[in-house]
């Protein structure tokens, strides 16, 4: 019985572990970008349809990682919350909450990235992908296309304002995770 219970309480370390360092990177990465990355492309001297092309790269590359850490870390902290309040002895942690109740927190706080990109940054992020693939027609057909600039760059700044309030949920997580003892 001791080896099992001491597989349990490995396995509560590990899922919390899984949880905190995958909402501790992505953090990191939409803080990176909202910060770093999208001012430097936005005060770029790029025309309206080159910044979309750029915005299409980091965007799909960051969507390939973000969206499966988002729900593995989620799936990580629910199951690190029901381990904790599976014990029989409940602790309370810095901010007064059980594990459990804390960690699943940080398991909606993270999972509400999702819904909050659904329906807040996917119109922005329809409208830039719609300026790069009506360029990439017209450059594929020897035409040309005029895109607005200062459309293209507004909605840049928004998605980059729209990162990095999931930034913020993400290292809410984090927080939550790290600190429920």
């Amino acid at each position: 019985m001791s080896s099992r219970s001491s597989y349990l309480t490995s396995f509560v370390s590990s899922a919390r572990l899984v949880g905190v360092i995958g909402t501790g990177l992505i953090a990191g990465y939409d803080i990176g970008l909202s910060h770093s990355v999208i001012p430097a492309l936005v005060n770029s001297s790029l025309p309206g349809d080159r910044l979309a092309a750029t915005w299409n790269q980091v965007f799909n590359n960051g969507a390939r990682f973000v969206i499966p850490v988002i729900v593995g870390s989620t799936i990580a902290f629910l199951e690190a919350a029901y381990r904790a309040s599976i014990r029989t002895t409940q602790v309370k942690t810095i901010f007064g909450l059980t594990n459990g109740k804390q960690l699943v927190i940080a398991a909606f706080a993270t999972f509400a990235a999702l819904p909050y990109s659904a329906i807040s940054v996917t119109p922005v992020i329809y409208r830039l992908k719609g300026v790069n693939k009506d360029a990439e027609e017209a450059r594929s057909k020897g035409g040309v296309f005029f895109v607005d600039d200062v459309a293209v760059k507004t909605d840049v700044e928004a998605w980059g304002k729209k990162n990095a309030v999931r930034a913020v949920l993400f290292a809410t997580s984090f927080v939550l995770g790290l600190t429920a003892v």
